[in-house]
């Protein structure tokens, strides 16, 4: 080997353990701001509402606060609204791992209020961006390369996590299957690393008390398998009710007048204020009434009318605009839901059963799984709050089922639907090839002829007479509305609808693509057009970068093959 070699050998170990070195620092910084945000919300939420607040307190206190973090999250942190691992994944794979430090305090702050002030949102989907954002800051702050600070933006989302929910190993699983996608990812040593540092110091200051107190659960009789299957069908469908619920109420205040995005918190604050006079169960974590559940001490009625009364306020809270997450709600909704399956099971099964609690634990993971669509960390996250290998081929069966179901009837998980309701798409497994790979960018043109929005049909008739295009982008500001024919603009010229604006006339359904598009996908999308593609920007689909013709395709075919990069 000679010495040039020897050399960049020596400097990229040296490099490598740098990063371990860093990973470290991360980690314990990552776990103290999620043990601040878990003291930050109590220490709210007991200032706000007192020992025994009254009718007036419990509702003006949502609506008051979330005024104050509305107008925080409209006017400063846009970024700082909902869970924020959606907003954490958005940065990994399309902003190569950059999270401003304004992202940051904007979370902690809006979140403590919203979560504090009594919406049923969770602290862990918050803790997980600001775990991210701070190892982004830091790699940024010590001038590390993109790429690194990429690969440390999974190692701070764990480590928040594994702090937040002191469950390090689950925390690292979520950061490979959720944030990165990919389970075999290269910073897994670092990830467990990080996770393990900020759970000791969560455990150094909060003590080594487990979340939630869980007896020991067996699986008193094989047929019982029957019984969590059932658990598991419930707990698909009360995943596809939530996560339809929320795409939908979100979709609606989005519809609002934009002038309105500044009330919209508030608005939702003052539902949760009446829900919280007739139910202050539902309010904020709600993990004491999980931990009721799992212990078997609530009443069939009441776990069937906390799930719904929970869901509903989860729904309510996160789609109107607030800070805060749902992992907590998910498993709130599952241990409600597995109690009420577990006492019906109880009363009216042939064979012997298990306690309450036990159903109620799978009912948390199969929930999880269903909402979140992470059964892999599901399965994890419950064997480390039990630490028993006994429930797990029950949890197995709940879990799959739940997955399995909410996947066929809702195919796009909810972090990522979310994104896309925001016009952010992430890149699918299918764009992560190797280089040399034609992609979208390389075959799309960027100069195109745009139809104004506000023009009439005979305006773009004139159009449509100087250029050939049987197809044509309508929009403005480099911004697409949708695709107009040629022919329907020919159409409705003679048959005397020329004033008419454009916008009627638009194609109910079009295709687009990606600039990281590999050329197969291309091809196949281009397929289902009539002669036109528009090539969007993941972060924002409205946004045209280029278009693609059947003239594309023509020059590609003209070319000579070469590396175009990934």
């Amino acid at each position: 080997m000679n010495v040039g070699l020897q050399i960049a050998e020596r400097l990229r170990i040296r490099e490598n353990q740098i990063f371990l070195a860093l990973t470290l620092l991360v980690g314990v910084i990552a776990g103290l701001a999620a043990v601040l945000f878990t003291l930050a919300i109590e220490a709210t939420r007991h200032t706000l509402f007192g020992m025994n607040p009254g009718v007036m307190r419990t509702i003006l206190v949502p609506t008051v606060v979330s005024l104050v973090s509305g107008f925080l999250l409209a006017k400063y942190f846009s970024d700082a609204r909902g869970s924020g691992i959606p907003q954490t994944e958005a940065a990994y794979h399309l902003n190569q791992g950059e999270i401003p430090s304004k992202t940051v305090w904007g979370k902690f702050l809006t979140g403590v209020l919203c979560v504090g002030s009594g919406h049923s949102m969770g602290r862990e989907g918050p803790s997980v961006q600001i775990g991210a954002g701070i190892a982004s800051v830091v790699g940024r702050w010590l001038g590390l390369s993109r790429r690194r600070v990429q690969e440390l933006v999974p190692v701070g989302a764990a480590a928040a996590l594994s702090a937040a929910f002191n469950t390090p190993l689950a925390a690292v699983l979520f950061a490979l299957e959720e944030i990165i996608g990919d389970m075999n990812a290269a910073v897994i040593g670092s990830t467990v690393l990080a996770s393990v540092s900020a759970v000791i110091v969560e455990r150094s200051i909060l003590g080594n008390e487990a979340l939630f107190r869980v007896p020991q659960y067996h699986l008193v009789h094989p047929a019982e398998l029957l019984a969590y299957a059932v658990l598991g069908v419930a707990g698909g469908i009360t995943s596809l009710v939530f996560c339809k619920g929320l795409l939908r109420l979100r979709a609606f205040f989005q519809s609002l007048p934009r002038s309105t995005r500044v009330l919209q918190p508030a608005m939702g604050g003052l539902a949760i204020g009446i829900l919280l006079v007739f139910s202050p169960q539902v309010m904020g974590v709600g993990y004491e009434y999980v931990d009721q559940a799992l212990n078997g001490s609530l009443p069939l009625k009441m776990l069937l009318l906390l799930c719904a009364l929970k869901l509903v306020a989860t729904i309510v809270s996160y789609a109107s605009g607030n800070a805060g997450g749902i992992f907590a709600p998910s498993l709130y909704l599952g241990a409600m839901l597995g109690g009420a399956v577990g006492v019906l099971v109880n009363r009216v099964a042939p064979f012997p059963t298990g306690d309450v609690g036990a159903y109620a634990l799978v009912g948390m993971g199969a929930l999880f799984a269903g909402i979140i669509r992470a059964p892999m960390t599901s399965v994890l996250m419950i064997f480390e709050l039990t630490q028993d290998y006994q429930i797990v081929i029950a949890l197995m069966v709940a879990n799959m089922i739940s997955f399995l179901i909410s996947r066929k009837y809702q195919p796009k998980p909810i972090y990522h639907a979310l994104l896309e309701q925001d016009g952010v798409h992430l890149p699918g497994p299918e764009t992560r090839l190797s280089v040399g790979t034609w992609r979208a960018k390389d075959l799309m043109t960027r100069e195109f002829t745009v139809v104004s929005a506000d023009a009439t049909v005979q305006q773009a008739w004139e159009i449509a007479q100087k250029n050939r295009a049987e197809c044509f982008l309508v929009g403005e500001d480099g911004r697409v509305h949708g695709l107009l024919l040629r022919s329907e603009v020919e159409k409705a010229v003679h048959a005397g609808q020329g004033q008419r604006p454009v916008t009627f006339f638009l194609l109910q359904e079009w295709q687009q693509a990606f600039p990281d598009y590999p050329l197969e996908l291309t091809l196949e999308t281009f397929s289902k057009t009539p002669g036109l593609l528009p090539v969007v920007s993941r972060t924002d689909a409205s946004k045209v970068e280029g278009i693609i013709t059947r003239d594309s395709w023509l020059k590609l075919l003209g070319q000579p093959h070469r590396s175009a990069g990934p």
